[in-house]
């Protein structure tokens, strides 16, 4: 029998909890766009009769092809107008930084809702070192080790967001998490609202 490791991929692992924090923190006349669609589990748990509106991207499999798009989601983020979504779900199995600041550059609207699940806090506890996003928003050398740097998780997700605010104009309304039991994983909700 092969042991399952900590860094193996686990398909909507926290399910229940992850289509919890959706369904309480979906907006009125949500329009979700869903980057990392899957097998349609957050769809069926947490979108389906709760939107007005729903598209799935995924690069590798989708739930059904007459609401969903086989796509790389950087291209399709950049090559396609998302200003009619106003809400986006990251649920990526390692960090969706990149896409995020992606997002918030080419948006324009009011107010936007953002789902995200990342998994930083696991690749610093194995590295040990910075990434590229933690040493541009931190101002620390990159790939410098920092042992226990995942103790910081949540201040560093906060500077991100202050970031996002700084080049984007996008002001944190709400940011509200919970973690997995090894904290290895961290699962957001974030409303965030365009400042001129």
């Amino acid at each position: 029998m092969a042991h399952k490791k900590t860094w193996d991929k686990t398909d909507n692992s926290m399910e229940a909890q992850k289509a919890e924090l959706r369904i309480k923190y979906l907006p009125e006349n949500a329009h979700v766009l869903d980057l990392f669609c899957g097998n349609g589990k957050m769809y069926e748990s947490a979108y389906r009769n709760r939107v007005i509106h729903y598209h799935g991207v995924d690069k590798e499999k989708v739930h059904n092809l007459d609401i969903c798009t086989l796509a790389d989601n950087i291209n399709f983020i950049s090559t396609n107008d998302i200003t009619k979504y106003n809400v986006f779900d990251l649920d990526d199995y390692g960090t969706p930084w990149k896409l995020l600041y992606l997002i918030l550059r080419k948006l324009h609207r009011d107010k936007v809702t953002i789902f995200i699940t990342d998994g930083l806090v696991l690749r610093q506890k194995m590295a040990g070192t910075v990434t590229k996003f933690v040493s541009a928003t931190e101002r620390v050398p990159q790939k410098m080790n920092l042992p226990g740097i995942n103790r910081f998780y949540v201040d560093i997700f906060a500077t991100m967001l202050k970031d996002v605010e700084r080049r984007y104009g996008w002001e944190t309304e709400k940011a509200v998490y919970f973690h997995n039991k090894k904290r290895t994983v961290y699962y957001w909700a974030v409303k965030l609202q365009h400042t001129p």
